[in-house]
């Protein structure tokens, strides 16, 4: 092949579907453990190096979440060894709804069995194990690459906080993103290493009662896209689609549906020609303290007496801890991550599960950045390096509903986001491609 192959780029994947049936994570409505499966549950990763030494590492898993016990636990073991900074680290979860639960605050939320609510630590360990993993085995891996970055559409994710599909047709009042941004990576043989592709949507199409673990249609996609790739490991980054839901839902076969028509639109714009990045990878993460709501003891007491049980139960849970003397936190710190692939590609990595308004808001404001005169491919991210709930934007805040702070009541964060949230986190977006930009 006559070209410069300018990166350096490796790749590992592992299986991490459990052997036992666990609980599952995702609905509080579930009432049983794990069934068999669907589909297996992968750890991936995907190591890059640039023309000056500098390395970035994504690392995708087929959970509900990124918490910061498992990512503090991940970055302890890897950065040291390799010489990383936490922030050339990208973890996140593909969202799936039909993994092993690990977050020990969802003993009490999602009323786990004893039995089962023990096994949660051990399951946490070995996700951080699992990553640590495969980041060590992708750096170990590294060849001559070139990358490129595309764009393409998918059209199954709808707004769940409108009306969504009305007879087949999306209603006129439903505000979407289905942009599907991609990376690839061709090694000097001209095969295909690696692909990396996102979408705004939960993965969330199988009824919530079926009880076997499967990583949904992003599993699929990604099945399918290995497929028809010999030899390239797939990764898939979730979008911000915390209200965005598959439409149609309710089967398995449906999930294969959506994977198959992501893969095959992720495949159109790969075997189409792309932009090549050119340049170094530029990475930075910084954290933002989000205020909470403030809250009292009166409150919580009048909590335990309303007739909505998620009130009384997280009430209960607040007053248990202040009776046991812990304290409650205030603020919140949430990792936003920025990172520059050359002129060409500008990822902005957001934790928690951001709305939909935050692609929108951010694609358009970032669309007038300029590198060196070229406008990159913005691509917003969700579920990155922390999921501690939704992140609402002003507008959703005001509307209220689930989205908007009622789903505080599952978490075991005291409140919701004080009104500012949409303030703080887009002025570390900006001071952070500030600093990529340099």
């Amino acid at each position: 092949m006559d070209c410069v192959l300018s990166y350096k780029a490796g790749t590992a994947i592992i299986c991490i579907t459990p052997d036992e049936p666990l609980w599952l994570a995702g609905y509080a409505s579930r009432t049983a453990p794990a069934r068999g499966k669907i589909s297996e549950l992968y750890a991936g990763a995907l190591a890059l190096e640039d023309q000056t030494g500098q390395r970035f590492v994504i690392v995708s898993l087929d959970i509900i979440a990124i918490t910061p016990t498992i990512a503090t636990s991940v970055a302890e073991a890897v950065c040291g060894r390799h010489g990383l900074s936490r922030g050339q680290l990208l973890l996140v979860a593909t969202h799936t709804h039909y993994g092993p639960e690990f977050r020990s605050d969802k003993r009490v939320f999602f009323n786990i069995p004893a039995e089962y609510g023990a096994k949660l630590p051990a399951v946490a360990k070995k996700l951080a194990a699992a990553m640590t993993q495969v980041i060590d085995q992708a750096l170990e891996r590294l060849e001559p690459v070139r990358l490129f970055t595309r764009k393409a559409r998918a059209s199954f994710a709808h707004n769940r906080r409108r009306h969504g599909v009305v007879g087949g047709k999306p209603s006129a009042e439903n505000a979407f993103d289905h942009d599907v941004p991609v990376l690839d990576c061709i090694d000097a043989s001209g095969q295909r290493k690696a692909i990396v592709f996102g979408y705004a949507c939960h993965n969330t199409t199988i009824p919530s009662g079926d009880l076997r673990y499967c990583a949904d249609w992003a599993g699929f996609a990604k099945e399918r896209l290995q497929q028809a790739n010999a030899g390239a490991t797939a990764l898939f980054i979730p979008g911000a689609g915390a209200d965005q839901d598959p439409e149609p839902s309710g089967s398995v076969d449906l999930s294969r549906q959506y994977g198959q028509e992501i893969a095959l639109s992720v495949q159109e714009v790969l075997d189409a020609p792309g932009i090549e990045i050119a340049g170094q990878i530029r990475a930075e993460m910084e954290e933002v303290s989000l205020e909470l709501q403030p809250i009292t003891q009166d409150g919580l007491r009048k909590m335990l007496e309303s007739d909505d049980l998620p009130q009384r139960v997280k009430a209960g849970f607040l007053l248990e801890a202040l009776e046991g003397g812990e304290g409650l936190i205030t603020s919140y710190p949430a990792p936003v991550q920025v990172v520059r692939f050359g002129n060409e590609l500008l990822l902005v990595a957001l934790s928690g599960e951001p709305v939909v308004d935050w692609a929108q808001k951010l694609k358009c404001e970032l669309s007038q950045h300029r590198f060196n005169g070229s406008s990159p491919l913005i691509w917003v991210a969700g579920y990155c390096n922390d999921m501690f709930g939704y992140v609402p934007t002003r507008r959703v805040q005001a509307e209220g509903g689930y989205e908007g702070g009622r789903a505080s009541l599952w978490s075991w964060i005291p409140a919701p986001f004080t009104e500012d949230v949409e303030d703080r986190i887009t002025a570390a977006v900006r001071r952070l491609v500030e600093r990529v930009s340099r």
